[in-house]
């Protein structure tokens, strides 16, 4: 089906829905104070059943506009790496795995409009997923959202044919609620969600490390620390990541810094101890093992293999 014949079937669909009865209501509280926001992301006209690298692109467009962000692939890597042929379409997998290839930390939206329109007056644009349909005729799309209209009570969206098209908050709430409200924030290293928690951005970082993007992750880390700086978890993946990175004197001082914080902080004083042990201190290595205590049998075997491997006298070295 071509997309102008699957524009022309949402907006009959929603125009059928609508005037059945089935008036959306407003899911804002009554007296609600949100702020008016437009995000400039430009616009990519629609393209049939590549709306998530189309929905990627705009986002990475709007970043390179604002800051230093250079993405990673070219809109064509990302059409490769989004559609699923035998599925005509994206499936979310997809979507963030490419989006985290273009070099982007993938937060995941709380499912609520506080996060959405929080996320919105911070000026982060939103990519959402919704069916433009019924259940038994889905039409699955992705769009990213750029701003809020509050003396309309509008959601602003690049959704179909026109940029910034205004959307009622009551009809846009109908179409997302069938995706149980899903979205992501795309955030360039160095940036935080407006609703990021601690423990779900360290995941969402830890993530771009695993893909092999350490100087990303690093800045990442770092930016974390300005919102959480005694976050000994945040703490604890950056300094693994400038071990990882052969940048010792830096990992070094953080896990010095873990310590002065929680000097109980068993894999901080394995790691430490490891990292003296191949820096040529091991009667300091050999000491602060010894202090490590945990009731974690898989944490006790990383450190009996450390205290092992120094008691060696430190035989190994990293590579």
């Amino acid at each position: 089906m071509s997309i102008n014949k699957k524009l022309s079937l949402f907006f009959t669909l929603v125009t059928l829905i609508f005037s059945s009865g089935c008036v959306p209501k407003n899911p804002l509280p009554l007296e609600s104070n949100y702020t008016s926001s437009n995000i400039n992301v430009p616009y990519i006209s629609p393209r049939s059943e590549l709306c998530a690298s189309t929905s990627i692109e705009m986002v990475s467009s709007y970043w390179q506009s604002i800051i230093s962000y250079e993405p990673h692939l070219t809109l064509k890597e990302l059409d490769k790496r989004t559609l699923i042929p035998s599925k005509g379409g994206t499936l979310q997998i997809e979507l963030i795995s490419a989006a985290r290839a273009n070099g982007f930390i993938v937060y995941p939206l709380e499912p609520t409009f506080d996060a959405l329109l929080s996320e919105l007056l911070a000026y982060h644009p939103v990519i959402v997923l919704v069916n433009r349909s019924y259940s038994w005729y889905p039409l699955w799309h992705y769009a990213p959202i750029t701003g809020y209209d509050s003396k309309t009570e509008t959601i602003l969206t690049h959704f179909a044919d026109k940029p910034n098209e205004a959307v009622s908050i009551g009809t846009f709430a109908a179409l997302w609620q069938r995706s149980e409200n899903w979205g992501v924030v795309l955030l360039p290293p160095g940036e935080l969600p407006a609703t990021a928690s601690a423990k779900k951005f360290l995941h969402a970082t830890y993530d771009l490390e695993k893909m092999g993007m350490m100087d990303e992750a690093i800045m990442s880390y770092k930016s974390a620390l300005v919102r959480w700086p005694e976050d000994t978890d945040i703490l604890f993946a950056l300094g693994n990541a400038y071990y990882s990175s052969n940048q010792i004197s830096n990992a070094e001082e953080i896990y010095r810094r873990i310590l002065s914080i929680d000097f109980t902080y068993s894999l901080a004083i394995n790691n430490l101890a490891d990292l003296l042990c191949h820096t040529d201190r091991p009667a300091e290595a050999l000491k602060l093992i010894n202090m490590a205590v945990t009731d974690d049998l898989e944490i006790d075997s990383i450190i009996q293999s450390t205290r092992k491997e120094i008691s060696r006298g430190c035989i190994y070295t990293r590579p």
